[in-house]
């Protein structure tokens, strides 16, 4: 994902040219901001439901190392952090009517949540409906 936003070409290039140049290419800064939230459902009703967010502790791992991807694959001081778990007031100039959004599709593991496949005497009380991925030193 780091290495997809800093190479996606969305600025024009001095000719004129549509979605030529990264943010690279244009010595352009980058604003992580931790959007987790964003993974509300309303599936069942009209109340936002954020169960298939992670935890603040697993998501605060997941962000820093998103960040720290970005940062090691790019200029450093151009790369500023937003504050993690925090009401954030962000100002910013919309460039056009387009909306990027960019997915991954992560390797499937054999166990992404770490539980015993057997169980354990009950600790796992719901069922797994979604594949996802950690990075590998989350899960140690």
């Amino acid at each position: 994902m780091a290495e997809k936003i800093l190479k996606v070409k969305m600025w024009d290039d001095d000719k004129g040219g549509r979605w030529k140049w990264n943010v690279q290419d244009i010595c352009g800064e980058v604003l992580c901001v931790s959007q987790f939230t964003l993974l509300a459902s309303t599936d069942k009703g009209n109340k936002p439901s954020f169960h298939k967010s992670a935890n603040g502790e697993t998501a605060r791992k997941l962000y820093d190392a998103f960040y720290s991807k970005i940062e090691s694959l790019y200029t450093p001081d151009k790369v500023r952090n937003g504050v993690f778990q925090a009401m954030m007031d962000v100002g910013l100039v919309n460039d056009g009517p387009v909306t990027i959004e960019i997915n991954t599709d992560p390797p499937k593991m054999d166990n992404p949540t770490g539980f015993e496949a057997n169980g354990d005497g009950g600790t796992l009380k719901t069922k797994i409906h979604k594949t996802f991925t950690l990075p590998a030193e989350l899960l140690e």
